[in-house]
């Protein structure tokens, strides 16, 4: 090859890579994060610790008027919401009293939900996961309440 077609066919490949450069950082720049762990499921420990922080961010409350109070009946405070992770995926419950409640949840990657969710609140609330022919049911009650997930794997 002579020099002109050698420089020629370098500027070429020097094109294409700053194209490719530019379109992967154009993608991340407009959210699919193809750079950064950004699309990395949450574990348990990171939920909570959002949760923590949601929590601490919200200001006391205070009051200078005086309160009278009714006649008290007797109520139970709604648990916070913990993360749970199964092998078809992750979610969020919260208990309140004996009901519980499903508030959010993410396959596990190569899984997708089937099925109805039946989010409660009620004594239990479940979801399926599946991935090909293995389905995995979730079934989430309270136990000292706190929210338990209970799985069935079925292979069919």
């Amino acid at each position: 090859m002579n020099r002109r077609g050698l420089a020629m066919a370098s500027g070429w490949l020097l094109a294409a890579v700053a194209t490719a450069a530019i379109g992967t950082v154009a993608l991340d720049i407009v959210g699919s994060g193809i750079l950064g762990p950004q699309n990395q499921p949450l574990t348990e420990a990171d939920v909570n610790q959002a949760l923590a922080s949601a929590r601490a961010a919200q200001p006391p409350v205070s009051s200078t008027t005086p309160v009278t109070t009714a006649p008290t009946t007797t109520t139970t405070t709604p648990a916070s919401p913990h993360g749970l992770n199964t092998p078809g995926g992750s979610l969020v419950a919260a208990c309140d009293g004996d009901q519980v409640t499903l508030l959010s949840w993410s396959p596990a990657q190569g899984f997708r939900t089937d099925g109805g969710v039946a989010r409660g609140p009620a004594p239990t609330a479940s979801i399926k996961f599946k991935s090909g022919k293995t389905e995995i049911r979730v079934t989430v009650s309270c136990r000292n309440g706190e929210p338990v997930a209970d799985t069935a794997t079925d292979d069919h």
